[in-house]
């Protein structure tokens, strides 16, 4: 251990997106640097902090953000897109590489649209009145947020209407967090760590509401218990819409939703059977009974639930049957997969090893896997490739701009 100055120069950038670089025959990592840079730091264990940047990347650019390197939310502000981008590329070769999957990997899709529709805030109590903000960099600390462009507009104009919000309920010790989505009809936000609504008197709630009404705030649930509703929050997805569970997964842009089902749809073309595992909402069922029967499979009742009325109240299209199932502890098994020709996937991300062994027993056809993490998915790839399938192509997709999380979707026949 040592806090003394030292020169170093940085060869790659690693998987959590800090640059790295060796000292002493030991591996350093060093956040917001970047490949063939040259640096001033200190060092203390298995970590550096940058003092200068001697030899800049021509890569590095001027960040969009004035709370870059203070807030954690973000990592690669500093680097261009062209090459973060072609970085997010490589996990994902490489991710397959270490299972030996050869395959062809498109280029990253930037799906970033006009920003992230989900957000989770942090709020508490300090001596000068509420901190508001995202958890520093490797820290328990809040960073206070005034501005962040990787929201969409109705997110980024709300943040001094939430941090008001948050007078009518905070506790005095602990700190509490804001899942917030931008609907269609507007914020949807459900607080955790503040309490049941049981808490609130008749003239609590009453404040709340009138918070809410001056805030714009749609929905306000505590824990996923409704405390406020003055609209109902809905998503658009696909050809119908979607009331929205409180604190429900969604993809986190809607251009990279659009890109997903995108990619899906024109994999599983032709299928007449789908199965779409891990379905949640319905991102791909709700698009894909348009010219296929389907089957969604889904651990939240809730979420089965929503996904269900949204196809009763569509119209058109074929069936879409609907079940709640912990596809971890009850994959859908070969005999139930018989006659089906198609199927998507798309599991948190711990990956799908145990339904991707159920899948390569059965005699589907075509799979598209979607995921969030390449090495779960080359890990589930692998399976499905043991068990007789092809792995066509992987495309890479960035719905977290200057963040290293890399997304994907993989397309598999046989």
């Amino acid at each position: 251990m040592t806090n003394d100055t030292h020169s170093l120069s940085i060869t790659s950038i690693g998987a959590r997106g800090d640059g790295v670089t060796s000292f002493g025959g030991r591996t350093i990592h060093v956040a917001y640097s970047l490949p063939g840079e040259v640096l001033t730091a200190t060092i203390k264990d298995d970590r550096a902090q940058i003092i200068s940047v001697d030899g800049a990347s021509p890569d590095r650019v001027a960040p969009s953000c004035p709370h870059f390197g203070l807030c954690g939310g973000c990592t690669f502000q500093h680097w261009a897109d062209g090459p973060q981008l072609a970085w997010k590329r490589e996990q994902v070769v490489h991710a397959l590489a270490r299972r030996g999957i050869e395959t062809e990997v498109s280029e990253t899709i930037a799906a970033w649209g006009t920003g992230r529709r989900r957000v989770s805030f942090h709020a508490r109590l300090g001596d000068r009145g509420i901190v508001f903000g995202f958890a520093r960099a490797r820290s328990n600390q809040l960073e206070p947020i005034h501005a962040c462009p990787v929201l969409v507009p109705a997110l980024q104009r709300a943040l001094p209407n939430l941090k008001m919000l948050c007078e009518a309920f905070i506790p005095k010790s602990e700190t509490i967090t804001l899942a917030v989505t931008a609907t269609d009809t507007g914020l949807d936000v459900d607080v955790r760590g503040a309490g049941r609504v049981s808490r609130f008197a008749r003239k609590g709630l009453e404040r709340l509401s009138d918070a809410c009404e001056t805030q714009g705030i749609g929905r306000l649930t505590f824990e996923g218990e409704t405390a406020i509703e003055r609209r109902k929050p809905v998503l658009r997805i696909g050809p119908t819409a979607v009331d929205l569970p409180a604190g429900s997964f969604v993809q986190a842009t809607a251009a990279g939703e659009e890109v997903l089902a995108a990619l899906v749809l024109a994999h599983l073309k032709g299928c007449s059977r789908v199965v779409d595992l891990f379905a949640g909402l319905g991102t791909f069922a709700l698009r894909l009974k348009a010219n296929a029967s389907v089957r969604a499979y889904e651990a939240e009742a809730v979420m089965v639930g929503a996904m269900k009325k949204a196809a009763d109240a569509f119209a058109g299209g074929r069936a879409l049957e609907v079940e709640t199932r912990d596809l971890f502890r009850a994959p859908v098994a070969p005999l139930e997969l018989k006659g089906v020709d198609g199927a998507v996937f798309d599991p948190p991300r711990a990956g799908a090893e145990t339904q991707a062994t159920q899948l390569a027993r059965s005699k589907v056809k075509r799979v598209a896997g979607v995921s969030c993490d390449p090495t779960s998915f080359a890990r589930d790839a692998a399976i499905l490739i043991e068990g007789g399938f092809t792995l066509t192509t992987v495309i890479p997709v960035d719905q977290f701009r200057w963040n290293p999380h890399t997304e994907l979707v993989g397309l598999f026949s046989r």
